[in-house]
């Protein structure tokens, strides 16, 4: 059974939320951009001559959650965050159905809109990262992939945080998260960060979002992905790496090493399930490092 129009639904559905203009005021330079999956949020830092980087940001984490990186890379490269479909302020489309070819249709759309040189897509998003890098290589030409584990690792991580299979369960899962995402999140956060110091303003950017409608469509992204086809395996035609936080228990049975073939692996040791945000400078350094300053 299919439910996830559930979320696209502007009547009842976690879509019909969204409040446009106040999600816009929240920081110095965002719109919002049209895609396939409905409109999507970002947030352009400008840097001419800089790196063109695109971040995409896995949910509970907003836009928002991505200050401290931004500060670290401002003037040294022109980057963009944005929340894919069902994330934050990006409402899914009506017909949306969250498969992994969806999200790369949409996904896919964004580099199009900004055309970056490095993607940093997290967890997830980084089998969308796969994809566009096997499909279109050119406007995917490096890939980072925070957190990202092996699609076999996904499956069971997806029985370690749902092992009632409440979420994934179709319509009661989109009711649950509808009715208690602030609640799931805040579970999210004390099981995946790697110091506890992390939860209260992680929480607190993550509510803020809530509050002006932000999305947070875990059951109808779960059963999206399950439906669909395993990707594709094997190295990537462009420089790929994998990038872990040992800390995060809900990833405690995965092999980062496993996570691509192919691609380097760095261990941010002291870092749960967003190294980028949980250590920032340090991510900036060694992004640009690993990018090349002068590309």
């Amino acid at each position: 059974m299919n439910a996830t129009w559930m979320d696209t639904t502007r009547l009842f559905g976690q879509a019909g939320r969204v409040q446009e203009d106040r999600a816009l005021a929240t920081r110095p330079g965002l719109s919002f951009v049209e895609t396939s999956g409905g409109k999507v949020r970002v947030r352009r830092d400008r840097c001419p001559g800089g790196p063109r980087l695109l971040f995409a940001t896995d949910g509970p984490n907003v836009i928002e959650h991505y200050d401290e990186l931004l500060g670290e890379l401002a003037g040294r490269a022109d980057v963009v965050v944005f929340e894919p479909p069902g994330t934050g302020a990006s409402a899914p489309a009506r017909g949306f159905d969250f498969t992994l070819e969806a999200l790369t249709r949409a996904c896919g759309e964004v580099l199009e809109e900004f055309q970056p040189r490095t993607l940093v897509f997290p967890c997830y998003l980084g089998f969308v990262a796969q994809a566009l890098a096997r499909q279109r290589p050119q406007l995917a030409p490096r890939v980072i992939l925070p957190q990202t584990p092996s699609w076999r690792d996904l499956g069971q991580w997806s029985e370690g945080v749902d092992p009632r299979r409440i979420v994934r369960t179709p319509v009661v899962g989109q009711v649950l998260m509808t009715l208690s995402r602030r609640r799931v999140a805040q579970g999210w956060y004390a099981a995946s960060t790697g110091d506890k110091r992390f939860r209260a303003p992680f929480n607190a950017a993550a509510g803020a979002a809530f509050d002006v409608g932000g999305c947070f469509c875990l059951a109808s992204l779960m059963q999206g992905l399950a439906r669909g086809p395993a990707p594709g395996r094997g190295p990537l035609p462009v420089p790929a790496a994998v990038v872990w936080g040992p800390n995060d228990r809900t990833h405690r049975r995965t092999d980062p090493a496993a996570s691509l073939q192919g691609a380097e692996v760095v261990r941010f040791e002291g870092c749960g399930h967003s190294p980028d945000l949980e250590a920032p400078k340090r991510f900036a350094e060694w992004l640009l490092a690993w990018h090349g300053e002068d590309t």
